[in-house]
């Protein structure tokens, strides 16, 4: 049954994808191409993806006046950026793995995703640099910090090159905090296969999120010990009564 429903919706996702990026195209040719007009209809694939998939948002809150910047999330699955995708316009650094997947891959380019591997030092460096180049445009940038997806209680050791640039040029971070009270939804599965089936295959995903006050600093160390402390504080809150994980 996980499987056959994982199926369904993966060619559900797929066909909506086409749908949106033909939209995008459209209105571009019009129009003409804006990082507005991309992150409007980027929202508009999030949100259905979310229906789609049977997401349902247990909490969310997302603190006013939030100003343009760094955004520093932790990260537990593949869903994380389709979630805030729908709530957060920004560029997004993601694993490269991401774009090796079909029809999405395309989507991604066209709005605004950065795909990185993670075990290429140039690749790194690179998408550093364009990190840095985005947020100096003054447009936001949506950075997993962990490098990777983290199936501990609170976050895993964070990587500080991000909050140097933020330091270094006095820009904003916004911290955020996402988090599933079932197993299922964590990356404890080897495989992407299994993982992704194992996840959108069941009827519903349960997910808490908080978009958070930001803050600034003069010192990387420190404004990135003082994010993670923040994340972590607020996904101990967010898990208060689930008993499936910790």
């Amino acid at each position: 049954m996980m499987y056959i429903l994982g199926s369904i919706r993966v060619v559900l996702i797929l066909g909506n994808t086409a749908f949106q990026i033909s939209r995008l195209v459209i209105d571009e040719w019009i129009n003409g191409k804006t990082e507005e007009r991309s992150f409007k209809h980027r929202r508009r694939w999030a949100r259905s993806c979310c229906w789609l998939l049977g997401i349902k948002i247990d909490e969310v809150i997302v603190s006013p006046n939030i100003p343009y910047g760094l955004i520093i999330s932790n990260h537990r699955t593949l869903l994380d950026p389709v979630i805030q995708a729908a709530y957060l316009d920004a560029y997004i650094i993601a694993k490269a793995e991401v774009g090796d997947l079909p029809i999405i891959s395309l989507g991604a380019k066209k709005t605004g995703i950065i795909f990185v591997k993670r075990e290429k030092m140039r690749s790194r460096l690179a998408a550093r640099d364009k990190t840095q180049e985005i947020l100096l445009s003054g447009a936001n940038v949506l950075v997993y910090a962990e490098g990777t997806t983290g199936t501990n209680q609170t976050t895993d050791r964070f990587k500080v090159g991000t909050f140097a640039i933020a330091a270094e040029h006095d820009l904003p971070i916004i911290p955020v905090a996402i988090d599933y009270p079932l197993k299922k939804d964590y990356w404890f599965e080897s495989s992407m296969t299994k993982q992704i089936f194992g996840q959108i295959g069941t009827w519903s995903t349960h997910v808490k999120l908080r978009i958070l006050p930001s803050t600034k600093g003069t010192e990387a160390q420190a404004l990135m010990e003082e994010v993670k402390g923040t994340i972590d504080k607020n996904l101990l809150e967010m898990q208060k009564d689930w008993t499936q994980i910790f």
